[in-house]
């Protein structure tokens, strides 16, 4: 009996390794059977099935997300004209519908289901579920997250701190009421050796984008332009290694106008370091991101031009030293990890 338990633990610690290298350092799923209804731990709360059949891990963060809007908000945000609700409601009804209409017409095909929303929609709630079951979702955070003026910006900064869970830090947020110095967004403490980084994230408005009637248009020729988000992120005060995320907010692209946009971004960069910003840089790294599947709602994704892609800058010099732990490799692996969430709950022994 000892020797079987013994067999047991370690594949079950095998198994929670292999999803660590698989999905990153963020808490495992926890859910059990009860009443044969499956009962899902997020955080110090215990969510139950809402549904019949099989529940797998999407349907359970699908919930969890709805529960951040609550039934009073749903229900105000379905009298609404489809464009006059909140962006995240959205994306949600469009993939509902979609994945209704495929349900009705007997189409398993895995491709077909694979629209913008649909993947705008379980990547926010994917990130909602990692800080509430890893870190403390701030109130102030989730207001913005509720209003629609303000959720672009938010979605990003829960975007970054979701990364940075699953990067293996600890999440400590700013107090954003502290108007007396600048700050960055959160401070990051790595959970092995309780070593401290900071972590800033900045968004970048466009016409017709999440809402927004203003902004730089989105079409494809259009610029980058994030020169003054830089400037405004390098302004944040920061005593430990500090680390920036500038979510440039383009529509999916070929190549060549891909190409173009991180031309113009490395050339941005070089122009910050001419004129004496880098020497040394405010930060140790500045990390241009972009995930394109808002903007695609209905159309189906998983084509190169729709990829999200992200460019890593590393400070030559930089005002903090860089720490021994590469963070920079680690944020670029958390990436790759949460790209996709887990369709299904882990299956241990």
């Amino acid at each position: 009996m000892v020797a079987k338990a013994v067999k047991i633990f370690r594949e079950r610690e095998e198994d929670a390794r292999g999803f660590v290298e698989q999905y990153g350092h963020a808490r495992l799923p926890m859910a059990t059977k009860f009443n044969d209804k499956m009962m899902v731990a997020i955080g110090n709360s215990i969510y139950g099935q809402t549904r019949e059949g099989d529940y797998t891990f999407l349907d359970a963060i699908h919930d969890h997300a709805l529960h951040l809007f609550g039934e009073p908000m749903l229900e105000a945000e379905e009298k609404k004209p489809f464009n006059d609700r909140h962006p995240a409601l959205q994306w949600m009804h469009t993939y509902v519908e979609h994945h209704n209409k495929l349900r009705s017409e007997g189409n398993i095909d895995p491709r077909a289901s694979q629209i913008g929303a649909g993947a705008a929609w379980y990547r926010f709630a994917y990130d909602l579920y990692t800080i509430q079951d890893n870190a403390k979702l701030e109130a102030i955070l989730k207001k913005r997250l509720l209003n629609p003026d303000s959720f672009q910006g938010a979605r990003h900064e829960l975007w970054v701190a979701a990364l940075s869970v699953g990067a293996g830090f600890e999440l400590q947020f700013e107090d954003e009421t502290d108007n007396s110095k600048t700050h960055p967004e959160f401070i990051g403490t790595d959970k092995n050796t309780n070593d401290r980084i900071a972590v800033e994230a900045k968004s970048r408005r466009r016409n017709g984008a999440y809402g927004f009637a203003s902004g730089k248009d989105t079409l494809l020729g259009s610029i980058v332009d994030v020169r003054q988000l830089i400037l405004d992120a390098y302004k944040k005060k920061a005593e430990f290694p500090f680390y920036i995320f500038i979510d440039v907010n383009l529509p999916a692209a070929k190549t060549e106008i891909y190409n173009g946009w991180l031309a113009e971004i490395e050339q941005t960069m070089a122009d910050l370091e001419k004129e004496g910003y880098t020497s040394p840089s405010p930060a140790n790294a500045v990390f241009f991101v972009n995930d394109p599947s808002h903007y695609l709602r209905d159309e189906q994704i998983g084509n190169q031009e729709d990829s999200l892609w992200i460019k890593p800058f590393r400070a030559a010099q930089s005002t903090t030293a860089h720490p021994e732990l590469d963070v920079l490799d680690r944020f670029m692996k958390s990436w790759r990890q949460r790209a996709v969430p887990p369709k299904d709950f882990p299956n241990f022994h």
